[in-house]
């Protein structure tokens, strides 16, 4: 089937005090347009305690392209009522993206750092489902939603995962937080489901793939994640753990553990994860430099989801390395 000669593309976010994002949201999606890419919004937003929907409100007074709900969902009962209603919010915007003409719609997270020929570039492939690669710096930042065809997430670390192809178009099973669709997927019904390992984003992958539609991932576009924001979810390395039980290596590992202390800090995505991740590859040097020949462990144990932390632990016999 050939491309059609112009693009209709309707952009979906879903806003919630997000005041501080909405304006550069607004410059580089409305950069997006081009002779051949014409533009709708459709946004969803709810519960901001800050000026977040007056921010849409007068873009949307401006900008006849923009549709725009306001729907509250809280108080939310607990993670899976937040998953479900986050879903209920994307069924919303979607529905208001199949109101327009739109041949395409862009789901898009409102504080990602996007070229401003991003559009451009995804339309190049006919794709059911395209997605550029989301980093943060080094890191890839969505290990949740992309997900190889072996159904395995990718890894925060290069080469993130064994499927992954740089400047390249990679079939993967699922992807997320920027994702170009083709409407027809909506259309034959296909939506967000509200289960957090299988709904969501990955949920419509699926459901798409379900259909005949197939996902790809297109490494030669690579989308930011604000690092300011990042580290608010990151969890943080806040004390290390000695676990020694051969006196010959008492000293050394002691040594160990007081240059890792002063030297090295490691912030994680995701502590799903042992300590023979290569993340911690500066951890091992200095435990072999200490320990020499003689056989240790590096694992690392959750302290507290709320707080972000986790604390690692130096062994000087081999350890599983799986969280406790």
């Amino acid at each position: 089937m050939s491309q059609p000669t112009t693009f209709r593309v309707a952009i979906c976010a879903l806003f919630r005090n997000s005041a501080a994002y909405v304006d550069y949201f607004r410059a580089i999606v409305t950069s997006q347009a081009r002779p051949h890419i014409e533009l709708i919004f459709s946004f969803v937003e709810g519960d901001s305690t800050d000026d977040t929907h007056a921010k849409l409100q007068a873009w949307a007074n401006e900008d006849s392209r923009v549709r725009l709900s306001k729907v509250d969902v809280e108080p939310v009962l607990d993670f899976e009522d937040r998953v479900t209603k986050w879903a209920a919010l994307g069924n919303v915007a979607v529905q208001q993206a199949l109101e327009s003409s739109c041949d395409r719609l862009l789901w898009c997270e409102s504080d990602l750092v996007l070229p401003n020929d991003l559009l451009e570039q995804l339309l190049t492939e006919d794709c059911g489902i395209v997605a550029p690669a989301i980093f943060l710096g080094s890191m890839f930042y969505d290990t949740w939603g992309f997900r190889g065809l072996d159904g395995e997430r990718f890894l925060n670390f290069a080469p993130y995962h064994q499927e992954f192809r740089h400047h390249a178009l990679v079939p993967l099973s699922s992807v997320g937080s920027c994702v170009l669709f083709k409407r027809e997927i909506f259309d034959r019904g296909v939506r967000f489901r509200g289960t957090y390992d299988h709904g969501l984003l990955v949920g419509v992958c699926h459901d798409a793939c379900a259909l005949g539609f197939r996902t790809f991932m297109d490494s030669r576009v690579a989308v930011l994640h604000p690092t300011s924001q990042w580290r608010r979810q990151q969890y943080r390395m806040t004390t290390v753990e000695m676990q020694c039980y051969r006196a010959e290596t008492k000293d050394a590992l002691a040594r160990a553990a007081q240059q890792i202390v002063s030297e090295i800090n490691i912030p994680l995505g995701s502590v799903d994860m042992d300590g023979d991740h290569p993340v911690f590859a500066p951890v091992h040097a200095v435990m072999r430099a200490h320990l020499g020949t003689n056989a240790f462990g590096v694992s690392i144990r959750l302290i507290s989801e709320r707080e972000k932390k986790y604390v690692l632990i130096l062994s000087d016999t081999p350890a599983p390395g799986v969280l406790a």
